[in-house]
């Protein structure tokens, strides 16, 4: 039926592309429904921040180089600190050109930050953290913003939160302005269908739950994009995904498993892309409940695990060994994997923890076939050492009710990175002094009723320390305490993964993976 449903799909393309993709059209396969909304100042997900990517441009594109994340210039040229760190000043790039053909300027910026910060969606808190007020963005002169924080940042802080695509990208501002009415004054309702951006692609159409069509802006001012056309079609089943790729339908599957990904590494004709990814999968112990309250019995479970069971059975290998909380090739990663499976290790610690005949836990997990698949590993491991796991099984929405507030013992989820910085990552897994309703950030450390206000003081500090080095020593301080004193057993860092036809040249996949950029993909036939 879902194959059925993509013909039908394609079909209303042209009937060239049932057939081999034109050269110089980008057929790519994904599930698209997560898109809801395409304002930028709303839009949060990956997939449709992915697609905000293409035709809109932000300050700051960050980009992995060396094997770490650093920022590059984007609509900004350059920009410079004030000594008290709390004042950042931006120099754009002359030239760059809105999709109407307007140059983009100092107002466009002022503009586009005072509309997110007015509207409020859910991730404006990517930048109020940080600068609250529209008056802290001040026009310098057509071609100079600059940004006063509300404390003084680290560099890739600030550059990883302006070259945010979604709340941070730029909108043509006349253009908005023409489309606003006095009960849409920031014009949210135009603006959810349509392109106000600066990008090298120009969004010509996007049919809900059918397709996204993107044409090249032949005027952008890194040059013209690699292809004339990108075709999104909405092809939600990955099975029906491979078949699309194998008849020649499509020129990329976004959204395959690792199973059917494992049969394409030495097929003819396919290319297997692959990168690290930004994210954590982890078990969550609550350290507010028995028996998890007790460091003891955390450590026992983190020698209890098979790690290679999860990373090379269940993922297939499509995982990055790792323990601590910053990924590997982000910033002040610690590369340090102390645990292994040792059964006898981790029955003598749970015997000096008070529970030598082990304890009965009730385990959560969502419906998600890997998540599951990794519960009932944890299952199997944790029953050598005496403790019987009881697996629930909940949707998504039931799983999270539960977890942010409170009401869980023990589970399995998963982490992704908001911004490009350490320091979104130390805040939820670090940071929290009291497990109360009065915590400042209210994430996982906090659900997992983790107090330690040493810890969280020195997450503080880090965010403010504007010296690499000591930054980078910080950080690997943090993850160093709660590699062994959290209430987490970090399990792997996923990879990103997508299969193209060979002819697909110059697709490199971000860590975070709403950041890649299809400008430089070209098609070779």
């Amino acid at each position: 039926m879902r194959v059925a449903l993509m013909i039908v799909a394609l079909a209303f393309m042209s009937a060239a592309v049932l057939a081999v993709p034109p050269k110089d059209t980008l057929i790519i396969g994904a599930r698209t429904d997560i898109i809801v909304d395409l304002d930028p100042a709303r839009t949060y997900e990956v997939f449709t921040n992915l697609i905000i990517e293409q035709y809109y441009d932000a300050l700051v594109n960050i980009v992995m180089e060396g094997g770490e994340v650093v920022a590059k210039p984007g609509l900004a040229q350059s920009w410079e600190v004030s000594e008290d760190g709390l004042t950042w000043t931006f120099h754009l790039r002359r030239g760059a050109k809105f999709h109407s053909g307007r140059e983009v300027t100092a107002d466009d910026v002022i503009y586009s930050f005072t509309r997110s910060l007015s509207l409020n969606f859910a991730p404006i808190w990517i930048l109020s953290q940080y600068v609250p007020k529209p008056e802290m963005i001040q026009k310098i002169d057509d071609y100079t913003v600059a940004i006063t924080t509300n404390q003084p940042v680290a560099e890739l802080i600030i550059c990883s939160v302006v070259g945010f695509q979604g709340i941070c990208s730029i909108v043509d501002s006349e253009l908005v302005k023409a489309h606003a009415t006095p009960t849409d004054p920031w014009a949210n309702e135009w603006l959810k269908t349509h392109d106000a951006g600066s990008g090298p692609f120009i969004l010509v159409e996007w049919v809900p739950n059918e397709r996204i069509i993107l044409d090249r802006f032949d005027d952008y001012w890194a040059g013209p994009a690699g292809v004339k056309r990108i075709i999104f079609i909405d092809i939600p089943e990955p099975a029906a995904q491979k078949l699309a790729l194998d008849r020649g339908d499509i020129d990329i599957a976004w959204d395959l498993l690792p199973e059917q990904i494992d049969l394409y590494r030495n097929a003819p004709g396919f290319t297997v892309v692959e990168g690290p990814a930004w994210s954590i999968e982890y078990l969550a112990m609550n350290a507010g409940k028995p028996p998890f309250d007790n460091p003891l019995v955390r450590e026992a479970i983190r020698w209890a695990i098979d790690y290679d069971a999860i990373i090379y059975g269940i993922q297939k290998g499509a995982a990055i060994p790792g323990q601590t909380f910053i990924p590997k090739g982000m910033f002040g990663h610690l590369d340090e994997t102390p645990f292994r499976k040792d059964i006898e290790k981790a029955k003598q610690l749970l015997a000096a923890a008070g529970y030598p005949e082990g304890f009965e836990v009730e385990m959560l997990s969502s419906t998600h076939p890997r998540r599951v698949a990794i519960a009932t590993q944890v299952q199997a491991d944790l029953a050598q050492i005496g403790i019987k796991v009881n697996i629930t099984q909940l949707v998504s929405a039931q799983f999270y009710e539960l977890y942010r507030a409170q009401k869980h013992t023990f589970l399995v989820a998963g982490w992704g990175v908001d911004y490009a910085d350490p320091d979104a990552l130390a805040k939820p897994f670090a940071h929290c002094c009291t497990t109360g309703p009065e915590a400042k950030v209210r994430q996982l450390a906090w659900r997992n009723m983790y107090a330690d206000c040493e810890t969280t003081a020195l997450v503080e500090a880090a965010a403010k320390e504007l010296d690499p080095e000591k930054r980078r020593a910080m950080y690997e301080e943090i993850q160093r305490r709660i590699l062994h004193n959290g209430p987490y057993v970090i399990l792997y860092y996923p990879l990103n993964q997508v299969v193209t036809r060979d002819v697909v040249q110059g697709l490199v996949l971000n860590p975070m993976l709403s950041f890649t950029e299809f400008w430089p993909v070209r098609k070779t036939g």
